[in-house]
């Protein structure tokens, strides 16, 4: 068996593209992103849910793209914490999930601008059906003394069925004035004239709304270079619905 991963350490002024599997690849999982460094870390979670902690420091003039596609079955929850710890480090987070059957996911992802200039961006999406439940909870602080930084938060969740439950629960906290801080969510159940549309052009209900989830979730892939992960994206879409 081969041994997980631990800790990722990416040197200053270095730059490393790394792919994951979540339940393979890593127990807990500890990143250091150098001085001037970058990293783009990118995750897949195809088979069963469990929970883990990925924490991140980013330093000085560092930047780290963390991308996570999750169609996983079962019980989980990740808790994802990016520390910009240097002036003008730079972080982003893309999550893609599917909550099915009775999946109970929850995703806590935590920013902390802990220098000037830092600039953070969260965006999650997903789609809940059937009795599962879906959950993303965001927290973005900016501390005192770091000026000029920005922070941002989106989510967005489609509710396919009634038995589904779906929360977004973004959060600022902010110690300094000159700065940039937003967040936007949605949560709501699928579009009826989307569903009209579709349907009026020979869809039926169900082809319509693996459709539409396709459209909504199939654009994580495009973060992945393999093509057999891409590949394996849009199969899980379609099994999973």
């Amino acid at each position: 068996m081969e041994s997980k991963v631990r800790s990722v350490i990416v040197k200053d002024c270095q730059a490393l593209e790394l792919a994951l599997d979540f339940n393979d690849s890593f127990e807990d999982l500890e990143v250091l992103v150098g001085k001037g460094a970058s990293l783009a870390l990118r995750i897949y979670n195809f088979g069963s849910a469990s929970n883990k902690k990925i924490t991140a420091n980013i330093e000085e003039n560092g930047e780290i793209s963390a991308v996570m596609a999750d169609f996983s079955s079962g019980q989980s929850m990740l808790e994802a914490r990016i520390n910009l710890n240097g002036i003008n480090a730079r972080g982003t987070w893309k999550l893609s999930s599917l909550a099915s059957g009775d999946d109970d996911k929850k995703f806590n992802v935590y920013f902390l601008h802990n220098a000037p200039q830092t600039d953070g961006l969260m965006t999650n999406y997903g789609v809940a059906r059937n009795s599962s439940r879906l959950i993303f909870s965001g927290a973005n602080s900016i501390i005192r003394g770091a000026k000029k930084s920005k922070t941002r938060q989106n989510a967005k969740i489609i509710v396919f069925d009634e038995g589904a439950t779906a929360k977004a629960d973004p959060r600022l906290s902010i110690s300094e004035n000159e700065v940039e801080a937003s967040h936007a969510a949605i949560v709501g159940k699928l579009n009826d004239e989307h569903l009209f549309y579709l349907m009026s052009r020979g869809l039926n209900l169900n082809e319509a709304k693996k459709l539409i989830t396709y459209g909504y979730l199939m654009p994580i892939a495009s973060y992945f270079k393999e093509d057999v992960l891409q590949t394996k994206i849009a199969q899980m879409i379609e099994e999973r619905l």
